[in-house]
């Protein structure tokens, strides 16, 4: 029997993986729009009456709702248009409108952010990926990966190294 060398990867693996990283998503964005909005509606309910009760203008009093309402709610609905759009992600996965692809690296890039370096991936056709220090340096300009993507997308969901990986 021929030894294995490599980490074996099927297309139903990869759907398990992707069903779990959005599954993961889901719950961390439901628990902290919950979270955001116990500490966001009664700020903004507070604010809204002394809205209220402090001006006399009906003109000023709505438009004045209006902007507490937008400007303090604001991280909620951001958390909810995170969670539509996994939503969106976990219908795809559903019909099965992912696929995966080898690309060879175009280039391997570093970046000073603030405090810290991000090193990032480039392949024909798709945007941009943050890895990881370990995977950056193993990898050289020109090695084959195995990409997951969306069909509709351009964004990479998931990367595996043809060195390390088979498909199959």
């Amino acid at each position: 029997m021929e030894k294995q060398t490599k980490n074996i990867i099927t297309r139903e693996w990869v759907e398990k993986e992707l069903r779990f990283y959005n599954t993961a998503d889901i719950r961390y964005t439901l628990i902290v729009c919950a979270a955001l909005s116990l500490l966001c509606l009664p700020i903004t309910a507070i604010c809204i009456y002394g809205v209220l009760s402090e001006f006399q203008n009906a003109f000023f009093k709505i438009v004045l709702c209006i902007v507490v309402v937008g400007v303090l709610t604001a991280p909620v609905w951001l958390g909810l248009l995170s969670l539509w759009g996994s939503i969106v992600e976990r219908k795809l996965l559903k019909n099965g409108d992912f696929d995966i692809v080898t690309r060879e690296l175009l280039y391997k890039e570093e970046r000073t952010n603030r405090r810290h370096i991000d090193e990032f991936f480039g392949f024909d056709d798709f945007d941009e990926i943050k890895v990881g220090h370990t995977a950056f340096q193993m990898a050289s300009q020109g090695d084959e990966f195995y990409i997951v993507h969306y069909l509709t997308k351009k964004q990479i969901k998931l990367l595996y190294a043809a060195k390390m990986y088979e498909y199959r």
